[in-house]
């Protein structure tokens, strides 16, 4: 599998994820607009338990999935590749069951033990059935993700989250009459609905191509050898600490939701105000935050099979010139995403929710997490890759120990809301450091610091000064804030890439676009 391969099977994600992410903020747009911060505060508080349920089915099996496909394809056991496939397609078919069940019954309890608004009980039936429809997409996902197609993951995202649109924001709208608990409900069946388009398009793929797929590609007479019990194991010890890591990560969300609303009531906040704080965090900067988030998971996703092939390989040059474009991919990405956003944090939220909306403050702060947590993503694939699980659901560990004492000590105070996101910097920023330092024990690589960080940084740099000068004289010319706002964004990133090319950070006349050296 060459850089070329795993760059483009990231690139196809990430574009399919940046879609879906922007067609997740047209959905949060009008439903904020008609639910507001606090409806908004009552459709947020469940989705951390949710995404913490779907752990296992949507991020552990699959991704363990992902690298046992990718290590049998790398020797040519095509039929140990199919096997994996049903194997694996049974585990997380029951997983989905059981996380279903557990969210449409233990939702009243939910709401007892954490003291959520009584109203938060239609939001978390809404996504009840979700999880049942994810596992039977995630299953698929994995399989074709371990054999580098990503077309079929892609799709899916798309009509996941076109589902999830036009369905929840139309039961909102039908629903609000009867109250924001009711509104709040509706719109969060939007993503069971997505869920079933998205499982829908996988199962018609999969069954439509199974068999070029399996003529073309792995065709085999041979039954696997490796018996059903092995592949159990095998996939439940990598999936055991993938699905730890991706909990944890959820329980960063999931201590907001927690300790947020209980904080600011003890300094000073009513229950309105607390939800309505919370309701800027979750629905307005965190869904911002999460678009450019996009391309690292896609990397994430990419890099974990590319990984895998080559230390199964013992092809340590092959290793080596992974990880480095990996890193480098993401800090192209990230650094303009992170300036970009916190220099025009208010713009954009204006832009997208209304001139009067408020949250721009936490937006212009948690942007730095792009940074951290996109570099994070990209370490710890690199880790689960090279068979080091464990090692990232330390460093998570350490990072969400340090985000609980900082958040808990700042949320009472002149920076309330603030404090939450200075704890989440915090956390992440651990974790990427961590993650970092043990990867270079284990791979002996040297990064260029002039190609993979100071040639983007000063890209970044140039496109920051160009993005608040456009603002400023588009603003004073046009005199609205939303074309300021497009213009600015439009020419910035026309600006930074024109640079990126200047520069030699990338080199389109070259067979490997992005390791100048």
């Amino acid at each position: 599998m060459s850089n070329k391969k795993f760059i483009r099977g990231a690139l196809i994600l990430g574009i399919a994820g940046l879609t879906a992410k922007f067609l997740g903020i047209f959905f949060k747009i009008p439903l904020q607009r008609l639910i507001h911060d606090e409806g908004m505060g009552l459709f947020g508080l469940p989705y951390p338990i949710y995404t913490m349920m779907l752990s296992v089915s949507i991020i552990g099996l699959p991704a363990a999935v992902s690298k046992l496909i990718s290590e049998k394809m790398a020797v040519k056991d095509y039929a140990g590749v199919r096997k994996v496939f049903h194997v694996s397609f049974f585990m997380i078919f029951f997983i989905g069951i059981f996380s279903s069940c557990f969210l449409y019954f233990g939702a009243p309890l939910m709401i007892e033990v954490l003291e959520w608004p009584q109203e938060t009980y239609y939001a978390i039936i809404g996504l009840s059935l979700a999880p049942f429809f994810v596992s039977i997409m995630s299953s698929f996902r994995g399989y074709f993700q371990g054999m580098q197609i990503m077309t079929p993951t892609a799709l899916s995202q798309i009509v996941e989250q076109i589902g999830r649109v036009v369905i929840g924001i139309s039961l909102a709208y039908m629903y609000i009459d009867k109250g924001l608990g009711y509104a709040a409900g509706a719109a969060s069946f939007g993503a069971t609905a997505g869920a079933f388009f998205g499982a829908l398009l996988l199962l018609f793929y999969y069954l439509r191509k199974r068999k070029s797929l399996i003529d073309y590609n792995f065709y085999s007479t041979k039954d696997s050898k490796e018996k059903t019990e092995v592949i159990v194991k095998r996939l439940i010890w990598l999936a055991i600490p993938i699905t730890i890591g991706a909990v944890l990560s959820s329980v960063m969300g999931l201590i907001d939701s927690i300790i947020v609303p209980g904080r600011l009531l003890q300094g000073g906040y009513t229950a309105e105000g607390a939800t309505i704080l919370y309701g800027r965090l979750t629905g307005k900067a965190v869904t911002l935050m999460n678009v450019p988030l996009t391309f690292s998971m896609a990397m994430a996703a990419s890099l974990v099979p590319a990984i895998s092939e080559a230390s199964s390989k013992r092809n340590m040059m092959e290793l080596k010139e992974k990880t480095e474009t990996g890193i480098k991919i993401t800090l192209m990405i990230a650094l303009p995403a992170t300036i970009g956003l916190a220099l025009l944090s208010s713009p954009i939220i204006h832009l997208l929710w209304g001139k009067s909306e408020a949250g721009g403050d936490i937006l212009k702060v948690l942007s730095l997490n792009v940074l951290f947590i996109s570099i994070s993503q990209t370490l710890t694939s690199i880790l689960q890759g090279m068979n080091k699980v464990f090692i990232p659901v330390r460093n998570l560990f350490i990072g969400i120990i340090m985000k609980i004492v900082v958040s808990y000590i700042l949320l009472v105070g002149h920076l309330n809301i603030i404090g939450a996101v200075v704890g989440s910097l915090c956390g992440y920023g651990t974790l990427m450091l961590l993650n970092y330092y043990e990867i270079k024990k284990i791979i002996p690589f040297k990064i260029s610091i002039k190609e993979v960080i100071i040639k983007p940084l000063f890209c970044t740099i140039l496109m920051g000064i160009v993005v608040v000068l456009v603002f400023h004289y588009s603003y004073l010319l046009f005199e609205k804030e939303a074309i300021a706002t497009l213009t600015s964004i439009f020419l910035g990133m026309i600006f930074y890439g024109i640079m990126m090319l200047l520069t030699n950070t990338i080199d389109p006349r070259k067979k490997e676009l992005f390791l100048n050296k």
